[in-house]
C-alpha cells in the first residue's frame, strides 16, 4: 500500500487539536517542496525486545495498520509528524492548550547539488510555515524550542544514534517544540 504525501484523517473526525494539527499538515506539505511526506498526530507504541521496553513513533493507517515514523524506514524519504504532549490545560473557557513537538527527519542528498539548503535553512523553512498568518483555521500556535541533537529530536522513543547514526550527515533532523491553542465551544465541563 503505497503512502500518500499528505497522509490525513477524513476532515469529518478532526477534532479538538487534530484540527490545527490538520491545517499545519497541509501549510507544510503546500509550502515545504522538500518533504515527501507530512504525517499528522503520531501515537506511541511499545513493543518488548529482549525483555526491554521500546517505543517507536507510528501513525495509524485504518485497519489495524500503522506506518512506522524513524529514521530507518526509507520507505518515508523527508518526512514531518506531530507529537501531542500532555497535559492538555483550560484555560480561560473555552480556551484549551496543548503543549506539542513537530518532528521532522531529511536527508540531506535528496536535495539539488547546487541547493544552499542546510539544516538550518529548513528550520526558517518550517517556522515560517508553522507561525504563518492564515494557516491555522481556529486557534494558534507558538514554536518555543528548537532542537537538534539526536537525543532531543527523538526523545521519548527508544531510537539509539549510537547503533543507527540517523542524524549524522547526510541525514538531519530537528524537533520544533510549542504549544497549540484552540477555543472550543462546544465542550461542557
Amino acid at each position: 500500500m503505497a503512502i500518500e504525501r499528505l497522509y490525513l484523517q477524513p476532515e469529518q473526525g478532526a477534532k479538538l487539536f487534530d484540527r490545527p494539527i490538520q491545517d499545519l499538515q497541509r501549510a507544510l506539505a503546500a509550502n515545504v517542496s522538500y518533504l515527501t511526506h507530512v504525517f499528522g498526530r503520531c501515537e506511541r507504541l511499545v513493543k518488548e525486545v529482549n525483555g526491554q521496553r521500546r517505543y517507536t513513533p507510528n501513525v495509524y493507517r485504518g485497519k489495524d495498520d500503522y506506518i512506522l515514523l524513524t529514521p530507518d524506514n526509507r520507505d518515508l524519504g523527508n518526512y514531518a509528524f506531530f507529537v501531542l504532549d500532555e497535559p492538555e490545560r483550560f484555560g480561560v473557557f473555552p480556551r484549551m492548550r496543548a503543549p506539542f513537538s513537530l518532528i521532522v527527519w531529511v536527508d540531506m542528498r535528496t536535495f539539488e547539488q547546487n541547493d544552499d539548503r542546510n539544516i538550518f535553512q529548513l528550520e526558517m523553512d518550517i517556522l515560517r510555515v508553522v507561525s504563518g498568518h492564515g494557516v491555522l483555521r481556529q486557534g494558534s500556535v507558538s514554536v518555543e524550542r528548537v532542537y537538534h541533537k539526536a537525543e532531543n529530536v527523538f526523545e521519548g522513543f527508544t531510537l539509539d544514534e549510537v547503533d543507527n547514526q540517523f542524524l549524522m550527515s547526510p541525514y538531519s533532523g530537528l524537533r520544533l517544540q510549542g504549544e497549540l491553542i484552540i477555543n472550543e465551544d462546544c465542550i461542557t465541563v
